[in-house]
């Protein structure tokens, strides 16, 4: 993903400590387990998270009984999924690699969720397709989600904004957001505000911006086609069902044909 023309969030790479703070929210572990759900729908067992951050899907689905490994593009953020593990003594296997690229194995099932393929450009992504292909069992599912570009009317861009106050051991965090779309391109760029205060020091700020490629579900299916895999189900990331004007964020299961 390092060398997308659409940028990163801020806490990628200069912020990795505040990474969950920002990403990490009440209802994680509800979406969590709609994944958990449809992995067990289809019995899978062995799961590869190319994209998996800190590790909030690696960490909940081990808990839950699967052979997780996990893998990402983020050093800092393999880190501190490592830290974790070791200080829970929770028994995983963290990988440094991208995901158009990385060879690990063959599972049952591999992820990547909360728009991860976003930050792909379309060739990115459709590469990363056929190496996620290649790290699947013969009909081996691929779960992951994206915005819906067919849902992005002025008032859900709207919604996405937000002014967050946090705390972080010692550190105090605002941040905030807002976001424009290109729905020619499929381009939402969000435009970011740090402010970061540790104890009584004084605060740093940082601006920021990055988009996310989004698409329709029919452009998705269409790649996923192309790409030697079949469409067996597309939902809303709380597992609803998907409507095509409405649902917001996509959650795909396709099939390695």
């Amino acid at each position: 993903m390092g060398k997308s023309k659409l940028g990163l969030p801020l806490e990628y790479k200069k912020l990795p400590e505040y990474f969950d703070a920002h990403n990490v929210c009440d209802d994680t572990n509800a979406k969590n387990s709609v994944i958990e759900k449809l992995l067990e729908k289809h019995k899978a067992e062995t799961v590869l998270d190319l994209t998996c951050g800190t590790g909030s899907q690696v960490f909940f689905l081990t808990k839950n009984g699967y052979k997780m490994t996990g893998a990402d593009f983020s050093p800092a953020l393999l880190r501190l999924a490592r830290e974790r593990a070791l200080r829970e003594k929770i028994d995983v296997k963290f990988i440094d690699g991208d995901m158009r690229t990385l060879k690990v194995g063959h599972f049952d099932a591999v992820i990547t969720i909360f728009n991860a393929v976003g930050h792909l450009t379309k060739a990115g992504f459709e590469k990363a397709m056929r190496n996620i292909r290649r790290n699947l069992k013969d009909g081996g599912l691929y779960i992951f989600d994206i915005f819906n570009l067919e849902a992005m009317t002025n008032n859900a861009v709207d919604d996405f904004a937000m002014d967050l106050h946090r705390s972080v051991n010692d550190t105090k965090i605002h941040n905030i957001q807002h976001s424009e779309i290109d729905r020619e391109n499929g381009r939402l760029t969000s435009y970011d505000s740090y402010t970061i205060q540790k104890n009584a020091g004084k605060p740093k700020r940082f601006n920021h911006k990055f988009s996310l490629q989004i698409y329709t579900a029919k452009e998705l299916k269409e790649m996923l086609t192309k790409n030697g895999f079949e469409t067996i189900g597309q939902y809303g990331m709380d597992g609803s069902n998907f409507l095509e004007d409405k649902t917001t964020c996509i959650l795909t299961v396709a099939r390695k044909k």
